[in-house]
């Protein structure tokens, strides 16, 4: 907080280019008393701080929205247990950025934002409004569901690797060995997908991957930076989201492997420098 208010605001620095453009907040406080009550909030923290947003409705208006663009599964249920579900929208964000130092972020690819209601027959179209005037691309789908799966699915062969192999998207797509173990992961979400009544058709999904992973090839997934930061990471709202639907322990055998060693490194006691 102290770094954003003495700066003014965010830094955010081109995907092409290294000179930053500042970003000026209004307010920046960890007090939600004090939030003036919003047309729409943006809830980005990681899965497992969703729940500490119970003290948030007061800043949102009696016809305001609550989009999540979180990864993982079950923060939009979190939240309507909080706001009420026709107050608030899920979707899916495919920018690529990362953080360079505290207030400063480094573009890593464009991106769209695909958002919808939560509860159908929500009017979220103001939400879609302010994102689309503040320069994001952003599009409107009846039923953010299907858009969430395919978000965990791909963050569930990105978000893993990447934090296993300590590279940026680019080096894994250029790696025959990673990018089997991509599919395989690919494909065990899609049938935790089919498996809670969501299609996803995986060849497609695989063809926007591949195409996501060039366009964002400068781009360190948020699970490396939650490693490399020593941080925990959102192991549990992905590929923990995935083995909820497995029948057995020998089930989703790629995924689980991945979560064990991710679950290992977040639970490792950490050596003295």
């Amino acid at each position: 907080f102290e770094t954003l208010r003495s700066q003014g605001g965010v830094r955010l620095i081109p995907a092409e280019g290294d000179r930053p453009e500042s970003y000026p907040i209004e307010r920046v406080t960890d007090d939600s008393g004090e939030l003036t009550p919003a047309d729409l909030i943006l809830v980005l923290v990681k899965a497992y701080s969703t729940a500490e947003l119970a003290p948030l409705p007061s800043a949102l208006k009696e016809d305001g929205i609550v989009l999540t663009l979180q990864n993982g599964m079950g923060n939009a249920e979190k939240l309507a247990e909080f706001f009420g579900e026709q107050r608030v929208a899920a979707g899916v964000a495919t920018y690529g950025a990362y953080t360079v130092s505290p207030g400063t972020v480094k573009a890593a690819g464009t991106g769209l934002v695909s958002l919808g209601p939560w509860k159908s027959g929500t009017d979220v179209s103001g939400a879609v409004e302010l994102l689309q005037r503040a320069g994001f691309t952003t599009e409107h789908v009846p039923d953010p569901r299907p858009y969430l799966w395919r978000k965990l699915a791909v963050n569930a062969m990105v978000n893993t690797t990447a934090a296993l192999c300590r590279v940026r998207n680019g080096l894994l797509r250029d790696n025959r060995y990673v990018l089997q173990l991509m599919r395989r992961l690919g494909l065990e979400a899609v049938e935790a997908a089919r498996r809670d009544g969501v299609t996803v058709e995986f060849e497609a999904l695989w063809d926007f991957f591949m195409d996501n992973l060039t366009k964002t090839a400068a781009n360190k997934p948020s699970m490396l930076q939650d490693v490399e930061g020593g941080r925990p990471t959102e192991i549990d709202g992905i590929s923990g989201a995935v083995l909820e639907y497995a029948e057995d322990e020998s089930d989703f055998p790629a995924t689980r492997t991945i979560y064990e060693l991710i679950k290992g490194i977040d639970t490792m006691p950490k050596e003295d420098a």
